[in-house]
């Protein structure tokens, strides 16, 4: 929905809002499969950690993996990155 301004709220001049927005997208799980940790991986994007934290809670809720003690979630995903 466009605002003032006739962008939407989201976007900056030239889109560079969003092109670096999809680049994180990306990014997160590349670095956690590279064995990261959320605040490193924040640093690196220029994000804050809660921001890495909420993408990797999405990841892991989107890949339905498993809350049962048994598993380690953030491991699963990985590998799921990695298989592609």
């Amino acid at each position: 929905m466009p605002c003032s301004g006739g962008r939407a709220p989201d976007e900056k001049a030239g889109g560079r809002h969003r092109d670096g927005a999809a680049r994180q997208v990306g990014e997160v799980p590349a670095q956690g499969a590279e064995g990261r940790s959320n605040g490193s991986i924040a640093r690196e994007l220029f994000v804050s950690e809660a921001a890495v934290l909420k993408h990797v809670g999405a990841i892991l809720q989107k890949l339905d993996l498993p809350v049962d003690g048994e598993s380690h979630r953030r491991v699963l995903a990985v590998l799921a990155y990695l298989r592609g």
